[in-house]
């Protein structure tokens, strides 16, 4: 008897030791690759957008603003490479996370390893209809973590590969099922203006709910292809 309690208990500090090893490769290595995916990501945008904003640059020297080209036409992004760059501020200062965080094109969970990923049938910056972001809150960077802490008067800046800063102003978020791809429509709040709209897991750890949130363009939209878009297809293209 005394030998299956001794056995057992020695089980049960394996299998903690197990646990506790999977938890820190969660949290760490995979924080490491995507670490090492997003300065190659910064790399390739550095030479894409030359102006662009850097990795662990300041908040106070955002890349220039320029005029849009109505006559051109949009930039087919293949899928991983970078497609934006996106922080938050509030008062001038970066909230949810220090770095600019290069969104990849896809939002597939292979792809979300990288760093934030653009929902391939959404809208672009800038565009008359909805932006939309998917990103990790607890594991491959946790770029998302802090997202709930956006509040009224901070704002959403994502800068696209030619160069153009579009800003948003935070307006709401709520907890949602993940059946709930309402959320990923042209017009999600129903308000007719151009919208960016930010989804992650809920609660931390967790993938029962989804954080989402929203904010409205500041400036004059660009008329968008992809407005008539239905929610179900876009969350079609997604993996989980």
């Amino acid at each position: 008897m005394t030998r299956v309690v001794r056995g057992f208990g020695w089980l049960l500090v394996v299998s903690g030791v197990v646990v506790l090893l999977y938890v820190v490769y969660l949290l760490w290595f995979t924080g490491l690759e995507t670490e090492r995916a997003q300065r190659e990501l910064a790399e390739t945008w550095s030479l894409t957008v030359p102006d662009g904003p850097v990795a662990g640059g300041q908040p106070d020297d955002p890349p220039d603003r320029v005029e849009e080209d109505e006559d051109e036409e949009d930039e087919e992004v293949a899928l991983g490479d970078a497609f934006a760059a996106l922080w938050f501020e509030r008062d001038g200062e970066r909230i949810v996370d220090d770095e600019v965080l290069f969104v990849v094109s896809g939002a597939t969970l292979q792809l979300l390893r990288s760093g934030p990923g653009h929902y391939p049938l959404s809208d672009r910056p800038g565009g008359a209809g909805n932006l939309a972001i998917a990103g990790h809150r607890t594991t491959y960077g946790a770029p998302f973590w802090s997202l709930d802490v956006l509040t009224e008067g901070d704002t959403i800046h994502v800068v696209d590969r030619r160069g153009r800063e579009w800003v948003y102003a935070y307006r709401e978020q709520r907890i949602v099922a993940p059946t709930d791809v309402w959320v990923l429509g042209a017009d999600p709040l129903g308000s007719g203006a151009p919208t960016i709209t930010l989804t992650t897991c809920h609660p931390r750890g967790s993938a029962a709910q989804r954080l989402i949130v929203w904010g409205e363009l500041l400036g004059d939209p660009i008329e968008s292809t992809a407005r008539g878009t239905t929610p179900q297809e876009i969350a079609g293209r997604v993996e989980g």
